[in-house]
């Protein structure tokens, strides 16, 4: 009977009620740039999970600042990794490799240049290559707005991932899998239902590899805890590298060349915050491989990590623009993969350029989202039937303000009785 009710309760579990949506932005806004490595630390699944992380996308309201390194090797077994993390940096000179991303750093001529930076920022590149060369006022103003708003804003974040075992219940995990896999046959023959077919496909998946696997499909979760740096870059350390190491394709110049590769002092990586957040309960509606179970269970928790460290470091909070108004309905393309829920608050930004050249933000208002009109964009929702996934924005209200148009930007706040 107790057997009965778990391979009862294990059924309904498969059939309980996500695939992301990834719509290009139709505004310009300058991102925060992300570079995401993960800690491989030898235990079960690192390679499994190792190999899923370095096919994960950066999320969308980011900019993708990844170098070819994905992964550290770890075999150390510490809860607090900052020191491990930090000896790594310096080793590998990781903040300056960050730098010569920005710069599209040649490695054979050592040369710079500005593509990326006029890309991200929405400047003129030949302009900028100008403006270095004069170093006039003009030149400082929009040199330092670059650094400021783009350079700056470059965050790396370190993930420890590891796989929370249940593995003593592999043997009763892999009889129930068999029975299910009978029921969920039996179902998708009689309805011809897609979902009951994708059940069946991943048991008899699991099934067939064995006790160890139908455990980890059973009740599969990861524990990640992340480790976010943020880019220093000020005016000092822009003029330093400006005026020791920076020239261009015209004018090659190789004892600056040979500098910056010797400097192991004026780049660095600040620590920022750490996160510690376990995956939530995995849905396997829509999943047909073992693959796509990891995929989107790693997925969901490193945007739940994402979530959380913005929560804590203001820097790190990211805008995002208001894609359209209708009435007095606004809507911006974000939902519960950024975190957004009832009770969050969101302020309304207008860009200004102040009397130097260099952008600012003004907030001119307050908005909240409406109950039960929250996009659900979380990867393979649509697959899973999620409640909102059917959506393609957020649906907000004005809470004070005026005058908002699309285009301006919004950036989620702490609320309290003052906003």
């Amino acid at each position: 009977m107790k057997r009965l009710f778990y391979i009862l309760a294990i059924f309904l579990f498969f059939c309980s009620d996500v695939f992301s949506q990834n719509e290009n932005e139709d505004f310009f806004y300058r991102r925060s740039s992300l570079y995401s490595l993960m800690l491989n630390t030898g235990i079960k699944y690192s390679n499994e999970l190792e190999s899923v992380f370095k096919s994960l996308t950066t999320p969308d309201k980011f900019n993708d600042h990844d170098l070819a390194l994905k992964s550290i090797k770890d075999p150390i077994k510490k809860s607090d990794k900052t020191i491990q993390i930090e000896a790594f940096f310096n080793k590998s000179q990781l903040a300056k490799r960050v730098v010569a991303k920005w710069f599209g750093r040649d490695r054979k001529t050592g040369a710079f240049e500005m593509q990326l930076i006029s890309e991200r920022g929405q400047y003129n590149a030949s302009e900028l290559d100008v403006q270095i060369a004069k170093m006039s006022k003009r030149g400082f103003s929009v040199l330092s707005d670059a650094g400021e708003e783009l350079i700056s804003n470059t965050f790396v974040l370190v993930n420890d991932i590891s796989y929370v075992d249940k593995e003593q219940n592999a043997q009763l995990a892999s009889l129930i899998f068999q029975a299910v896999a009978t029921v969920a046959e039996g179902v998708a023959s009689v309805s011809g239902d897609n979902s009951a077919g994708d059940i069946a496909d991943l048991v008899k998946s699991a099934s067939e590899l064995g006790e160890d696997v139908s455990d980890m499909i059973a009740g599969f979760k990861v524990s990640i805890v992340s480790y976010l740096y943020q880019l220093e870059w000020n005016d000092d350390i822009a003029n330093q590298f400006y005026e020791k190491y920076y020239f261009d394709s015209t004018s090659i110049d190789p004892a600056k060349k040979a500098a910056f590769e010797a400097d192991k002092t004026l780049f660095k990586l600040k620590f920022i915050g750490m996160q510690k957040v376990v995956s939530d309960k995995p849905v396997l509606r829509g999943l047909k491989t073992n693959e796509e179970l990891i995929r989107k269970t790693l997925s969901r928790a490193l945007d739940k990590s994402i979530v959380e460290l913005q929560k804590e470091n203001e820097a790190f909070k990211v805008k995002v623009p208001i894609f359209k108004i209708d009435n007095d309905s606004i809507f911006v393309k974000i939902g519960l993969k950024e975190g957004v829920s009832e009770k969050s608050k969101f302020e309304v930004l207008e860009q200004v350029l102040n009397e130097e050249g260099k952008t600012e933000y003004k907030r001119i208002g307050v908005i909240k989202p409406i109950k039960n009109q929250i996009w659900d964009n979380r990867y393979m929702a649509i697959e899973e039937e999620a409640e909102g996934a059917n959506l393609t924005c957020t649906t907000f209200e004005k809470v004070s303000g005026s005058d908002f148009y699309p285009g301006m930007l919004i950036r989620e706040i702490k609320y309290t009785s003052g906003n």
